[in-house]
């Protein structure tokens, strides 16, 4: 598995991955690393318990891996 793209948005990283597994997602990490956790593009909710704050939720949407709708 190799890294298909990698985004840093506001303090957060954005990977995701070739051949990774099902259901589309993307993997969240600090700028020093740290692991958030990983975001279910094609069912618009987190994968791991993490909070989406209010500044994640910004970088998602801006994005594009989360929808408007799902903002509230």
């Amino acid at each position: 598995m190799f890294e298909m793209g990698r985004k840093i948005y506001i303090g957060f990283i954005f990977i995701s991955y070739a051949g990774d597994h099902d259901p589309f997602h993307i993997h969240i990490l600090t700028l020093e690393g740290r692991n958030i956790g990983r975001f279910d593009i094609e069912n618009q909710c987190p994968l791991d318990v993490f909070t989406l704050t209010k500044r994640l939720k910004k970088a998602l949407i801006d994005l594009g891996y989360m929808t408007k709708e799902e903002e509230n």
